[in-house]
């Protein structure tokens, strides 16, 4: 696979021993202690969800990014050894195993606790064949047709619809093998079965059915065939075992016509081993063999064939490669005695001691006119410069210096280089130092370099550029200064005059655009921020008030569209698109663009125009014209995530050199990055665990809960297109806002009754987000809450209402009964008693007045006239009292008409001149507020009548918004309002007003008449 390597020189004279490669490829390996069943893996497989599966002598374990989920015969295996994987285009799985297929049941609860395991309760079902001979099932393969073929210890078999096995017949063996033991199987392109046999050969069954067998007696190379491969082009290909005279075969796809054999493969011709258990075809259409020592990368031609071989050296296994797989991101997976490794597609490869250069801070990384590509690494007392060869390995070179110079500068980013003229530049704590012109690398520790600077310049060396004209541009650390040596007149110009550099270090990076600017960066712990450009001669300071960043600026970078980047340890990643501009505009990047450190070290490109940002978090990828961010870590290959250095070199390669040794990214195109899955896992209501598949579900829906279960747990799994990739989950419930968490269980506690749908999905670094998964449910209301109950209560309540209102109705009316029933009887039989005794005091009267006039007789004329008297008032007392309790006469018509009459009959018999003003509205009022009200009306006259001496009365009886009022006023005598008074007229019309909680006023004064006005306000209660 090309992508995982760009070597240059490839070996032409390498067709007769296996190419072995020592750098270390971007390998995670995973083994027993991190979950799995066993460190020996017979296959690898992925399934649709995502999953890896991995078959061992034990069980099978199922790999998902994060943990690996082991079945065994705890669960319901047959046996322990498990040899093969099959998912079937129905979704269905399968395990071979010693004992039987073992068909998963993924809604069975793994572990169940019965002891005794059973169809109903086990995860698997197993399935036998008839022959006991045949149960050790080794392979398991489906046709395009959809029919799943089982290859046994003992024969061919096809598994029917009804899960039953059909023996397939092939014939009688002819070889000294007694059973037909079958290793491998495999369908072409024509529809003719092929079937790899351990001691039998190889079958060739035809569409029509018809059977041959090839064995050695017909030119193949041995009876033991471990493995079959139809290519993309479609060639057949067979790994043989050990015993055959060759490892690799490829094979005649009609051999009808021709010789079984087309060409045999030997280690003679590149294999690292003649037993071959795996061959795969990647999806880039590289092929890989399995060997028994190591992995093989087949590169086949006419004319030469090469395996380029990796082992324990490249941190694969040196031997027993038995399976190769591909995960659905390109990442190549081997399952091996060494574990199960994972080989990342767009890793890094990584290089350390064993390849000849330190595992230590790399500060300078480099090429020459040539192409060669040289690093650096600076300890401040000895300075190693190593080459590479190409090939994985690098040449070193430790650097001697005069006995006067005790120590090498330091600094950041290319500070040893060789300039574009052969010569190699040196910097050190005693000035700049270099060898003579066109010095070679091999030379480098045999020669003393000479000094090159001028004495005057401060000793401590902090970086060297050379710019496009071949001059030097030189920083040092202690003074902050600046210099600058013209090639064309060799002149040194000292500049550091020019700056006010105050705290500033000047020349933490150098660059120059494609308009021939040369910028140079500053840095500061605070309060800096410079950005120099030098143009025509000239230098221009940016400072703070032109946007420049604070903090220290690390590196500057100039793309291919000629935009300025910097680096800010402090605030990121910058970019200036107009390099020719007086003003600067940065466009900023930070953490919340994607960024994984608020800090940026160093700066490159590739040939996509993707920027790279080193910091101490590792590699982010940024795509400018998207805004797509990402990140590289120690996952995908790098040393150390403290990156130090970058750069692109001429190969397209991109170096970057870290904390702990040097990394290499080969860059391809913009792919399109598939998104991630999403399953949910698990389900628990009230802590009590749900029935969900072992594989996971996308979709969980209708979900029925009583009303008590109101806590809700789920469990849910993201799996990325590359297992193992970082991912980050968002969840709402019931299309509220997506919410962000780490976590891989969401809990809802204390749920209200309602309809819900939680959904959840995954979203990796650079933010591509996976279709969500969904769990809806139903939590029930209470009983009180359901509507046949709330309907039965709002029945319930309207009868009692109902009844309780015909109660009331039938209290008033009684009521109204008794009212009336008294007035009839107050006026019938009181009123007439009252009334004759009234008639027959004045017919006694008269009659007594036409007797003598004694003075007896006097007396008893006046006894005879107080009767009658009294009698009239108490006839019109009862009459009031008739009329209030009348419910005939609740109205407020009623009312006026009562007051209107009385006042008539009051006023106008004395010549008192009445003007009375009064509403017609509609209002009905309960008998306390009708008396109480005549009642003020009534002493109000009576005390005109009496005390005013009025002429003239006004009344106005009216109904204001929420109001009733009554005024009264005269232009009578007038009174001392505040003045006591024996009468009990006042203090009776206050004592009614109280009842009535009316509003009084009461305004006179002697010889100004009287007014008195009574607000009542209308609340419900005087309402009838």
């Amino acid at each position: 696979m090309q992508r995982f390597y760009n070597l240059l020189g490839i070996l032409l004279f390498c067709g007769l021993t296996p190419v072995i490669y020592a750098e270390r490829f971007p390998i995670k390996t995973y083994t027993v202690a991190d979950g799995l069943l066993r460190d020996t893996i017979q296959k690898v497989k992925q399934d649709s969800h995502g999953f890896l599966w991995f078959c061992t002598g034990e069980g099978a374990s199922r790999f998902d990014g994060y943990a690996f989920t082991n079945f065994t015969a705890d669960d319901g295996l047959p046996v322990g050894a498990v040899n093969d994987f099959l998912e079937t285009r129905d979704g269905i799985i399968y395990l071979a195993t010693d004992g039987g297929v073992a068909k998963l049941n993924p809604t069975q609860i793994q572990n169940p606790q019965s002891h005794i395991q059973s169809s109903t309760n086990s995860l698997f079902k197993v399935l036998v064949p008839g022959n006991p001979q045949s149960k050790a099932i080794q392979v398991l393969f489906e046709d395009l047709d959809g029919t799943v073929w089982i290859g046994t210890s003992n024969g061919l078999y096809q598994l029917n619809n009804q899960d039953e096995f059909v023996a397939l017949n092939l014939g009688e063996s002819r070889t000294l093998q007694k059973q037909i033991f079958v290793t491998t199987i495999l369908k072409d392109r024509q529809g003719a079965l092929w079937i790899g046999t351990q001691g039998s050969g190889l079958f060739w069954r035809k569409p029509d059915g018809e059977v041959r067998q090839f064995t050695a007696a017909d030119g193949l190379p041995g009876n033991l065939v471990a493995s079959l491969l139809e290519d993309r082009a479609g060639k057949l290909w067979a790994g043989m075992r050990p015993g055959a005279t060759a490892g690799l075969v490829l094979l005649n796809p009609e051999p009808d016509e021709a010789p079984i054999v087309v060409r045999s493969f030997t280690t003679a011709d590149g294999l690292p081993s003649d037993w071959v258990p795996a061959l795969f075809e990647g999806s880039d259409g590289q092929m890989w063999l399995g060997t028994t020592d190591g992995l093989c990368q087949w590169q086949a031609t006419d004319a030469r064939s090469v395996c380029r071989t990796y082992t324990g050296e490249n941190h694969l296994c040196d031997k027993d490669v038995w399976s190769v797989a591909e995960d659905t991101d390109g990442n190549l997976w081997t399952g091996s005695r060494c574990g199960a490794k994972k080989w990342s597609r767009f890793g890094f490869t990584t290089y350390g001691e064993q390849d000849g250069i330190e595992t230590t801070e790399i500060n300078s990384i480099f090429e020459n006119q040539a192409g060669e590509m040289f690093a650096s690494i600076n300890n401040g007392r000895a300075q190693t410069i190593y080459q590479f060869d190409g090939m994985g390995k690098f040449a070193a070179a430790g650097l001697r210096l005069p006995a006067e110079v005790t120590a090498f500068g330091w600094g950041w980013q290319q500070t040893v280089r060789q300039d574009s003229r052969g010569a190699w530049l040196i910097p050190t704590g005693e000035g700049l130092f270099g060898f003579p012109p066109k010095t070679q690398f091999k030379n480098l520790t045999k020669v003393l370099p000479h000094r090159i600077s001028p004495p005057k310049m401060e000793k401590e060396i902090f970086r060297v550029f050379e710019d496009s004209r071949g001059d030097y541009w030189v920083a040092t650390s202690n003074h902050n200064e600046l210099w600058r040596w013209e090639r064309a007149a060799n002149a040194w110009h000292d500049y550091t005059y020019l700056f006010d550099s105050g705290w500033n270090r000047i020349g933490t990076a150098f660059v120059e655009d494609r308009s021939g600017n040369l910028w140079i960066a500053t840095g500061a712990d605070a309060g800096g921020g410079e950005l120099i450009r030098y143009r025509d001669g000239q230098f221009k300071i940016f400072t703070l008030s032109d946007h420049v960043p604070d903090g220290w600026m690390r590196d500057l970078y100039v793309d291919h569209l000629n935009r300025l980047w910097l680096a800010n340890n402090k605030n990121g990643l910058l970019r200036l698109d107009d390099v020719n501009s007086e003003e600067l505009n940065f466009a900023r990047y930070s953490t919340s663009d994607g960024l994984s450190s608020a800090g940026a070290h160093c700066l490159t490109e590739d040939a996509f125009g993707r920027i790279y940002i080193g910091s101490a978090r590792g590699v982010d990828r940024l795509n400018p014209e998207t805004g797509q961010v990402e990140n590289f870590t120690t996952s995908d290959g790098l040393p150390n995530i403290d990156i130090m250095v970058a750069y692109h070199d001429k190969n397209n390669n991109l170096w970057f050199g870290t904390a702990k040794g040097l990394a290499r990214y080969t860059p391809e195109p913009a792919r399109k990055r598939q998104p991630p899955r999403v399953l949910i896992t698990g389900v628990r209501i009230n802590g009590e665990t749900q029935t969900v598949s072992i594989l996971g579900e996308r979709e969980i829906n209708d979900v029925e809960l009583n009303s008590d279960q109101r806590q809700i747990s789920v469990d849910f799994l993201g799996l990325g297109a590359s297992l193992g990739e970082r991912l980050k989950y968002e969840y709402r419930l019931s299309g509220g806002d997506w919410a962000q968490t780490d976590e891989r269980t969401i809990n809802f506690a204390n749920l209200a009754t309602g309809a819900y749908q939680f959904q959840i999905r995954a979203v990796t670094l650079d933010r591509i987000a996976s279709s969500p998964a969904s769990f809806s449910f139903r939590i029930a209301a209470p009983i009180y809450w359901r509507p046949w109950f709330l309907f039965g209560c709002v029945l319930l309540v309207g009868c009692l209402v109902f009844s309780v209102y015909r109660y009331r109705v039938g209290h008033l009316l009684e009521m109204e009964r008794v009212r009336m029933r008294i007035a009839t009887d107050l006026h019938d039989d009181i009123g007439a008693n009252l009334t004759k005794i009234s008639i027959l005091s004045e017919v006694a009267q008269q009659k007594l007045g036409k007797q003598v006039n004694r003075e007896d007789d006097f007396n008893d004329g006046r006894l005879l006239e107080n009767i009658a008297e009294t009698s009239r008032e108490s006839v019109s007392a009862m009459s009031d009292i008739v009329w209030a309790i009348n419910p005939r006469k609740d109205s407020l018509v009623d009312l006026t008409r009562r007051m209107r009459r009385h006042a008539e009959e009051v006023l106008e018999q004395r010549g008192v001149l009445l003007q009375f003003n009064s509403t017609a509205a509609e209002l009905r009022l309960n008998a306390n507020v009708r008396r109480n009200v005549y009642l003020i009306f009534k002493e109000s006259l009576n005390n005109i009548v009496r005390h005013a001496q009025a002429s003239t009365v006004l009344i106005d009886f009216q109904v204001e918004q929420n109001w009733l009022v009554l005024i009264i006023a005269d232009d009578g005598a007038g009174f001392e309002t505040e003045s006591e008074t024996d009468g009990n007229g006042l203090p009776s019309i206050k004592k009614r007003a109280a009842e009535l909680k009316a509003i009084l006023e009461i305004n006179s004064a002697p010889g100004d008449g009287a007014t008195i006005i009574v607000r009542i306000g209308l609340r419900r209660k005087f309402w009838g």
